[in-house]
């Protein structure tokens, strides 16, 4: 008669020793300290270049709000589209904007795109006077050009954001990082 409970264990150790063998090391504390930081501050000189980069781009209102095939939406949002191969300047055009127990949830589409589409980007809110960063979220890819967001953000931005509309001036910028820089 054989015991199968202890083969089936037998093998489950012997798979576990194998896992364990060929796993990498797991990361030091401060690794792991360094990964759950905002990218603004593992790159604090990034982060100032392309925020005065975004904050030099003039969205033009007057055209957007006569020419409303382009505008397609409530004010354009300046937006720098960064990847690997190109910086873009551009902008974001908000096709919907809610705060709702302390959560963002947006949708916009771009102006422009990078010459080849990405599904996703880490999408940088930051002040337009100074550049300062306000919250990091994926914007992931809904259609076209079309891309969307809804992430927690602090209490003091809901507050201040909760009264905004789709039609409203933003008060801010976007930087949109491609995921893997």
């Amino acid at each position: 008669m054989m015991n199968t409970d202890l083969e089936v264990e037998q093998l489950l150790r012997w798979r576990l020793a194998r896992a364990e063998a060929g796993a990498p090391r797991a990361p030091s504390g401060s690794r792991l300290l360094e990964l759950a930081r905002p990218w603004w501050e593992s790159w604090p000189g990034r982060f100032a270049e392309l925020a005065g980069q975004v904050g030099r781009v003039q969205a033009d209102y007057g055209y957007a709000m006569a020419a409303p095939d382009r505008a397609g939406g409530g004010h354009p949002v300046p937006a720098l589209v960064v990847t690997e191969s190109e910086e873009l300047t551009t902008c974001a055009r908000i096709l919907y904007f809610n705060i709702r127990d302390g959560r963002l949830r947006l949708r916009f589409r771009l102006d422009e795109t990078p010459a080849r589409a990405r599904e996703s980007f880490g999408a940088t809110f930051v002040t337009g006077e100074g550049g300062r960063p306000l919250l990091s979220a994926q914007a992931a890819l809904s259609l076209e050009n079309e891309y969307r967001t809804d992430t927690e953000i602090p209490e003091e931005l809901a507050r201040e954001w909760e009264p905004l509309r789709v039609t409203d001036r933003m008060p801010f910028r976007l930087i949109l990082r491609d995921e893997e820089l």
